[in-house]
């Protein structure tokens, strides 16, 4: 093809398909109900997928606290955030199962004040050692939600 014709780049094709499959392979993977947070509040380190900004999948082990009822991510400024802020649509994977969920940054004081309480008796020391290299007031405290 001449650099003049409307035919897309092979680069353009290449990311095309790439988020093409990572969304069927998301989906694909994704269970239709949202977890039991109750249940799964003892787990310690499940994943969350987020989509990278050439699109291409960043899987990421991570903490995951539960608070009346519902499960919290917390980060600092790390890709995987800087991802959600551009696409807040996740998926965590937790006992083997998928879950597409969106996560909402928290910003109540009170609630952020419990959250961080959650992290620090599950994590206990892992959790004071993290806390020495950053501000509980920086930390980003991240909501999963159902997807709309």
């Amino acid at each position: 093809m001449s650099p003049g014709s409307l035919a897309p780049s092979r680069p353009m094709l290449a990311r095309s398909l790439l988020w093409a499959v990572t969304a069927a392979v998301v989906a694909a993977g994704a269970d239709a109900a949202e977890p039991d947070w109750n249940a799964l509040a003892g787990v310690a380190v499940p994943e969350i997928v987020t989509l990278d900004e050439d699109g291409s999948e960043r899987v990421t082990k991570l903490w995951l606290v539960v608070v009346d009822g519902q499960g919290y991510l917390r980060t600092g400024d790390t890709t995987w955030h800087r991802n959600i802020e551009r696409n807040p649509d996740v998926v965590l994977r937790i006992e083997g199962s998928s879950h597409p969920l969106r996560a909402t940054h928290v910003t109540d004081p009170e609630l952020r004040a419990r959250i961080q309480a959650a992290f620090r008796e599950k994590y206990g020391f892992q959790d004071r050692v993290v806390s020495l290299f950053g501000s509980e007031e920086r930390a980003q405290l991240l909501r999963l939600d159902p997807r709309p």
